[in-house]
């Protein structure tokens, strides 16, 4: 089926007084199909694109976008857009997210005044299935550089130069840091709760070494109990005074009853 498309296409490029070119693009990117008239010779002019050949008069079968020469007046799909400088001519098409089924003949036409006198162009568009990504993820760009065929050349020349960029999966390493990092933090979180136990129990054990200074445990002597603290030494002082006073309130009362009697 291929090989009759482009056996079609390549009788239409000989039989025709069109221009004609081959594009390869890739599933799910954007390709361009580049086309530039004469806008400095003959003015802006009206254009169309159509998917399929282009008819010997008229304007374009199966019309996917178009323009006055200055700004795009219609299109069948935003996937369809003119990138380029319109007033210089460059009419180049741009199609989004191509699939398969975007493959096939598209033209285009350049209405100039007159009859018999348009410009038209073809371009084949051949789309390739995306290759499938293994261990990495890979992006595709590619650039397609298509040079035209007139009757006189002997066929078609396609330039096409992709470029590929991989994007290893980190995903793994990234799990491994989060793990290293939590790790980190808990044995940080760790030894500051092992250094602030350490300094209470210092703190406390400095608190009781200063109350056993101040109340010390007392001690026994023989049947009495000595206490070392001024407190204590203070009542015992008092105790001996009250006892000396009645000793000698006693003495007192019996010389005076002696002298009485």
């Amino acid at each position: 089926m291929e090989t009759r498309c482009i056996s079609g296409w390549f009788l239409l490029c000989l039989l025709s007084v069109s221009e004609c070119s081959q594009v390869i693009g890739i599933e799910g990117q954007n390709i361009t199909l580049p086309f530039k008239y004469d806008a400095k010779s003959h003015g802006l002019q009206h254009i169309c694109w159509g998917k399929g050949t282009i008819p010997s008069s008229g304007g374009c079968d199966n019309e996917i976008i178009s323009t006055d020469g200055s700004e795009v007046t219609r299109r069948s799909s935003v996937r369809y857009q003119l990138l380029g400088e319109l007033k210089t001519g460059d009419v180049t098409l741009t199609i989004s997210n191509i699939t398969e089924n975007d493959s096939g003949i598209y033209g285009c036409r350049v209405q100039y005044a007159g009859w018999f006198n348009d410009e038209k162009y073809h371009v084949s568009l051949t789309i390739e299935k995306a290759p499938v990504p293994t261990t990495s993820q890979t992006s595709a760009n590619v650039t397609i550089t298509a040079q035209t065929m007139d009757n006189h050349n002997h066929g078609p020349v396609t330039t096409i130069s992709t470029e590929y960029s991989s994007t290893l999966d980190y995903s793994k390493s990234e799990s491994e840091t989060r793990g290293h990092d939590l790790a980190v933090i808990l044995v940080s979180i760790l030894l500051v709760l092992t250094g602030v136990g350490i300094v209470s129990v210092l703190v406390m054990r400095k608190r009781w070494e200063r109350i056993a200074t101040v109340l010390q445990i007392p001690q026994r002597s023989g049947g009495s109990v000595l206490y070392r603290n001024s407190v204590s030494s203070l009542g015992l002082h008092t105790r001996e005074t009250a006892v000396e006073n009645v000793y000698q309130i006693e003495d007192n009362e019996r010389d005076d009853y002696e002298d009485i009697h």
